[in-house]
């Protein structure tokens, strides 16, 4: 009975995401990097299926317990959408993110808008070491749209040297536009919500101008083309040509006539 519930449970928290995605779709694929070594990589929708790893993960209820709040879980879950801000005074002190940065890689039809970036960010803790994991968003105005869930990463006090980075192809559902990027902290022993950074209180994530690949458009050399006289006399040379050889003429015979 026990198994039965733990699946009941685990297949009505992968599902819920599903059907309040239909209405709104967007996806992105992520890269994952500290430290310069590669993490993961992940694609994260807004009607994402049911993924084998997921699957795989709710085929163990033959064990005794199941962590609905895993990373694979989190990442193949659908991607959340926030209609309001998180509220940082209701945070736990105890964490914080120090600094993040954008960086454009790709802007394929070179309208200024790139599909192609990594958000880079610092996190910090009055802890010597911590495990935690971030969500990372887009926004137009107060709707944020989820585009990457982090692994599980570690952070080590106020070191400078644990920086997160997320590299991201915007793949559909983001029009061009500014966009903000809202980063929620969390840690990864309780799955409690205990930073956030946006455009507030980061510039560098403020006013970033993005675009799905979808959006993008193939970039087409201009072509100019100059039309150049072949050396050839017009007609107006033409005309008057008669007039000289005559003009010539008798220049010649009135000199031979002297």
């Amino acid at each position: 009975m026990k198994k039965i519930l733990l699946l009941a449970a685990t297949t009505l928290f992968l599902s819920q995401p599903v059907v309040a995605a239909k209405a709104v779709n967007w996806n992105a694929k992520s890269t994952e990097k500290q430290n310069g070594q590669i993490i993961g990589e992940s694609n994260k929708s807004a009607a994402k299926q049911l993924t084998t790893q997921s699957a795989s993960l709710i085929s163990k209820v033959d064990t005794d317990v199941v962590n609905l709040n895993s990373a694979e879980v989190r990442q193949s879950e659908n991607a959340r959408i926030l209609t309001s801000r998180p509220y940082v005074n209701t945070l736990d002190q105890a964490f914080w993110l120090y600094d993040a940065w954008v960086t454009f890689h790709l802007d394929a039809d070179r309208d200024g808008f790139y599909s192609h970036f990594t958000v880079e960010f610092d996190a910090d803790t009055q802890f010597n070491r911590a495990k935690v994991y971030a969500r990372l968003y887009l926004a137009r105005g107060d709707i944020f749209k989820e585009y990457h869930t982090t692994s599980d990463f570690m952070i080590y006090a106020d070191s400078n040297n644990d920086s997160f980075a997320v590299e991201s192809e915007l793949l559909s559902g983001f029009p061009a536009a500014d966009y903000e990027v809202l980063i929620e902290l969390y840690d990864a022993n309780t799955n409690q919500l205990v930073a956030t950074l946006d455009g507030n209180n980061d510039a560098d994530l403020y006013l970033l101008p993005l675009e799905s690949e979808n959006y993008e458009q193939v970039y087409i050399e201009p072509v100019v083309v100059v039309h150049k006289s072949g050396g050839g006399i017009g007609w107006f040379s033409l005309l008057i040509l008669p007039f000289i050889v005559a003009k010539y003429w008798m220049k010649a015979a009135s000199a031979k006539h002297d």
